[in-house]
């Protein structure tokens, strides 16, 4: 057999050169971004944010939902919170099925444990509507886009630019008075955890603090530290008044406890008297219904013992629902507390981030009018940056094709600016 002649583009028809040129370049492209793009379910480690789905197999009880707090953990029937932030659902599950029969609650737990909703992703920079959004499994850049309304179109003219920044820097002022507010609230929420009256600039949450320092704070707070008051007010009028309830249940259990005494000993007595008068009437030295009188009334004087001892088990139980009606009090109005400095946390690294793409938008606007020549050859760039949990934050170059993961923050700029 001859050897082959070498490939070439002459001696191939033009229409299967072309295909054959294609096929390397996708093949090439998925090569690159194949592997890197994809993450494995069985392999992500949840975070803060996260929404679980558990349940116990065994049982007909419906499912209930737990979702990731600050702190990394999540509450589940029966053990409370668990710290699994960093976990896969694997090892969630092995953990929690530990935790069960650790405090001897199951001998054999059948768990399930699920990921309903993953933390939501961000998208700034160069977008019509930057800020985060719902993540969904195989979640790329393009769509993460699409999910922020498109790419930010330049203004075609400069009474265009001059209206559009005109509402950016509406948008950093909105967004720089919605962060104060946000950092005062989060404030008198510390405050009130403390049982305390006044708000302390302290408490503060870190992120927004530099956009309260330099401010009035007395007069950012004031009507904050009414509500604190009222909230204050309103919760210790309650804990007083189960308070004084338990005080007194407990008075009513002693006084009880001694009638129950006294009546323990008017029973003794009379019981005597029976032994003592039935004795007289065998010997004939008094009459049969004097003996009937002193059965009756020792068999009143055990009935109203009987009754004293109903009263004061219903008075116990009564002071053992006022003592959880007060934990049940503080425990509600702490969870509440908490729940209300997550979300107000959240919603100031929300603003935080449409505040800077405002900002970054302003600043390619003003840079995009130095060159009026290049804008109808825009191009855009596409960063994302990752933290993943116990590991070290990262930062990478993307393509339209590349896939997002939870948490994930996607930057769209305009290249070479």
């Amino acid at each position: 057999m001859g050897t082959l002649p070498p490939l070439t583009a002459m001696s191939l028809p033009l229409r299967v050169w072309g295909a054959y040129v294609l096929a390397i370049v996708l093949l090439a492209i998925g090569l690159l971004i194949g592997p890197a793009a994809r993450a494995s379910a069985s392999d992500y480690r949840l975070n803060t944010g996260d929404v679980l789905t558990f349940d116990f197999l065994d049982d007909a009880e419906l499912p209930i939902t737990a979702t990731v707090s600050g702190n990394g953990e999540a509450q589940f029937p029966l053990i409370g919170g668990v710290n699994i932030v960093g976990l896969t659902i694997t090892e969630a599950l092995e953990k929690l099925g530990n935790e069960y029969r650790r405090r001897d609650i199951l001998v054999d737990p059948k768990l399930s444990l699920n990921i309903s909703t993953f933390r939501p992703i961000f998208v700034l920079g160069e977008v019509r509507t930057p800020g985060s959004f719902p993540f969904f499994s195989g979640l790329t850049v393009e769509q993460a886009i699409g999910l922020a309304g498109g790419m930010q179109i330049v203004a075609s003219n400069a009474s265009d630019r001059l209206v559009t920044r005109a509402r950016l820097r509406a948008e950093v002022e909105a967004a720089t008075a919605e962060i104060v507010h946000e950092a005062v609230y989060a404030a008198r929420l510390s405050a009130q955890l403390k049982s305390s009256e006044k708000i302390d600039l302290n408490d503060v949450p870190e992120i927004a603090r530099t956009y309260v320092e330099g401010l009035p704070f007395d007069s950012v707070t004031e009507l904050e530290e009414k509500i604190l008051k009222e909230d204050l007010a309103a919760y210790r009028s309650q804990a007083q008044i189960l308070t004084e309830g338990i005080a007194q249940a407990e008075g009513g259990i002693e006084i009880l406890n001694e009638l129950v005494q006294q009546q323990k000993d008017i029973v003794s007595n009379s019981l005597e008297d029976v032994e003592r008068i039935g004795a007289l009437r065998k010997r004939g030295l008094n009459t049969e219904s004097e003996l009937s009188r002193a059965e009756n009334s020792a068999g009143t004087e055990k009935a109203q013992l009987l009754q004293t001892f109903a009263t004061l088990a219903r008075t116990r139980q009564e002071l053992s629902e006022l003592k959880l009606q007060l934990a049940k009090l503080a425990a509600d109005r702490k969870k509440d507390i908490l729940t209300q400095l997550q979300e107000r946390e959240i919603a100031i690294k929300k603003l935080i981030s449409e505040q800077h793409a405002a900002e970054e938008q302003i600043l390619l606007m003003a840079a995009v009018a130095k060159d009026e020549s290049r804008k109808n050859q825009v191009s855009f760039a596409y960063e994302i940056r990752r933290n993943p949990v116990g590991g070290k934050p990262t930062s990478f170059e993307a393509s339209l094709v590349t896939e997002m993961l939870p948490g994930d923050v996607v930057v769209v700029s305009i290249a070479g600016m």
